[in-house]
C-alpha cells in the first residue's frame, strides 16, 4: 500500500468511528429529550392534584425522583460521550514529498 492509501484508510476508520459515535449521542438525546417530557407530564399531574398528597402522588413523587437521577446519570453519560468525541484527532496527514 501507498502512503496515500494507508492514510486513507485511517482517515476511513477514524470517519467511521465517529459517524458511529455522533449516531448513538444523537440517539442519546432523543432519549433524554422523551424522558423529559414524561417528567414533566407527572410533575404537571402532580401540580394539578388537589388538597394533600395521597399515596399516587407520593408513589408518583417516588417515580420522578428516581427517573430525575437516571435522567441526570444519561446526560452526564452524553456529556462525557461528546467531550470524548471532542477530543479525539484524525489520522495525521502523511507528509507532502519534497
Amino acid at each position: 500500500m501507498s502512503v496515500i492509501s494507508d492514510y486513507l484508510t485511517k482517515q476511513k476508520a477514524w470517519n467511521d468511528r465517529n459517524d458511529k459515535s455522533v449516531d448513538e449521542i444523537v440517539a442519546g438525546v432523543a432519549g433524554i429529550t422523551s424522558d423529559i417530557a414524561d417528567l414533566n407530564k407527572t410533575i404537571a399531574e402532580l401540580q394539578n392534584s388537589s388538597g394533600g398528597v395521597t399515596p399516587e402522588d407520593q408513589a408518583s413523587i417516588t417515580e420522578l425522583e428516581n427517573k430525575g437521577e437516571a435522567l441526570a446519570a444519561k446526560g452526564e453519560a452524553v456529556a462525557a460521550a461528546l467531550k470524548a468525541l471532542d477530543s479525539s484527532h484524525p489520522p495525521v496527514v502523511p507528509p507532502a514529498p519534497v
